[in-house]
């Protein structure tokens, strides 16, 4: 826990993730589908020595690049800013095990830039069959850094290897290749080839609508590619299903809402493809440019809640089995649950050591005696909680009200009651993790969770001239007269 924490109100950091990680698979997914089209059209035109076809392709060169090259790569650092901030432990992990992946990832995206301006730039000045190898060039190394980007997210999935056990070994290839690396590989090719599609598809309806024959030979020649990509995700979808850890199951069977947008997700696929074999595939002439922007929203609508799910699922701030989302190794659970979880934080125990110096032993392999701060007032004990809740949960968890908020889930439930919880945390919720501190901790996190929940009252705010030896409870009453909940 050597890392501070990133607080984002009311979304929470997952759901920033997301919502970055979303917008940019949209972009990456056709700088992967469009550039295969892109090679795959150019070599096709030269061949058949169609110049009008090859013209449309140039044009469609223009708006690709200028998308792709400028957006995708503006929102692809975004999302690793966005995960280092938010689980930094994970990410390191995933720099130091995926070092030579990186490295490689980095070269082909380099090959992949330079290829994509010589291709579009150098149109008209190469020869037409370094025209064509450049196009591949570019085809390849995008789907290449595809390829390497999936085997290190799907590892944060779940770890266990095709072809050998990396947390025995930790060889890379090991990491690598894990079992969720070909069916992400396969449904990420899919979806690349049917987002690369539905744009040329709506490109086409848009730029063509004066030029009916090459319109149509464009919307045809792209029907095939765009069901084979469809046929692609649902096989990688049902491989990926196939392959989740048990915690990932549990996930699903525990959340209706992820459940349902499974189902829209394989419903507007199927009816997507349907769409398609009926309309465009049959006749191209029934494609106009309205129909093709609704195909192309679905197909947003489609790949943002399989991301969405697969986000809920991967949770992008843990590796599982290795790092905990409360920024932890799992080896070092049992070390923190006996000297306590916030003195072994580089930023919470210079925190504790300057506001309890007087508690403070630097001598001791216990440095912080947790216990006498339950002694301390109210405001000390509340600020400690705040803290652990800060680097324990807030990766997780809203605060009061938000995305996942504790507040609804804490509302009438007494401090005994949650510091049990909090104690159990991953046996009551199997996907959470383990309680990472000592008991102390655990009473001084849940006295702050109570002060999360709809309507708490602060009653020694309110009535400061209450008798020292009155016992003051926080009471939860909303809609009802202001009582006074105290024991002599």
């Amino acid at each position: 826990m050597s890392y501070p924490w990133w607080y984002v109100p009311g979304i929470t950091a997952p759901m920033l993730i997301a919502f970055v990680a979303i917008i940019h698979v949209v972009v990456s997914h056709y700088a992967v589908g469009g550039g295969i089209l892109l090679a795959l059209e150019n070599q096709y035109a030269i061949c058949k020595g169609d110049l009008r076809y090859r013209d449309y392709w140039r044009k469609h060169a223009k708006f690709f690049i200028l998308l792709t090259v400028v957006f995708g790569a503006i929102t692809g650092v975004g999302i690793w800013w966005t995960i280092g901030l938010a689980s930094p432990l994970a990410t390191e992990m995933l720099i130091r095990t995926f070092v030579f992946g990186w490295a490689m990832e980095w070269v082909f995206f380099v090959i992949e830039l330079v290829a994509a301006f010589a291709f579009y730039y150098y149109w008209d000045r190469l020869p037409l069959k370094t025209h064509i190898i450049i196009g591949w060039i570019y085809a390849f190394a995008a789907w290449v850094s595809l390829v390497l980007i999936t085997g290190i997210t799907a590892f944060m999935l779940n770890t266990a290897g095709l072809f050998g056990n990396w947390s025995e070994t930790g060889n890379f290839w090991h990491a690598f290749f894990n079992v969720q690396w070909l069916p992400q590989t396969v449904l990420r090719t899919g979806a690349s080839l049917v987002l690369g599609c539905l744009y040329v598809y709506t490109h086409a309806a848009w730029t063509l609508q004066d030029d009916e024959a090459t319109r149509v030979k464009t919307i045809r020649r792209m029907s095939y590619p765009l069901v084979f990509g469809f046929v692609l995700v649902l096989a990688g979808f049902v491989g990926w299903f196939t392959n989740l850890p048990d915690v990932s199951l549990v996930i699903l069977e525990r959340s209706a809402a992820l459940n349902i947008f499974i189902g829209i997700f394989v419903a507007t696929v199927c009816a997507m493809t349907l769409l398609i074999l009926l309309g465009p595939m049959r006749d191209p002439k029934t494609l106009n440019t309205g129909f093709a922007v609704c195909l192309l929203l679905s197909g947003f609508a489609s790949l943002g809640i399989a991301e969405f799910v697969r986000e809920a699922i991967r949770k992008p701030y843990l590796v599982a089995g290795e790092v905990l989302g409360n920024q932890i190794y799992v080896r070092d659970v049992q070390k923190h649950q006996k000297t306590g979880f916030l003195e072994n934080g580089y930023w919470t125990s210079l925190a504790l050591k300057q506001r309890f110096s007087e508690l403070w032993n630097d001598d001791a392999d216990d440095h912080l005696d947790e216990y006498e701060l339950l002694k301390y007032p109210q405001q000390d004990r509340l600020a400690v909680g705040r803290m652990l809740f800060m680097h324990h949960c807030n990766d997780c968890h809203a605060g009061h009200r938000g995305y996942a908020a504790v507040g609804p889930l804490v509302y009438d439930v007494s401090k005994e009651s949650l510091t049990e919880t909090v104690k159990h945390l991953d046996e009551r919720v199997k996907s959470m993790p383990p309680w990472c501190g000592n008991n102390a901790e655990a009473e001084l996190l849940a006295e702050y969770l109570t002060t999360l929940a709809p309507g708490y009252i602060d009653m020694e705010t309110i009535l400061p001239e209450l008798p020292a030896s009155a016992d003051v409870r926080p009471v939860l009453m909303p809609r009802k007269p202001l009582q006074l909940i105290s024991e002599q």
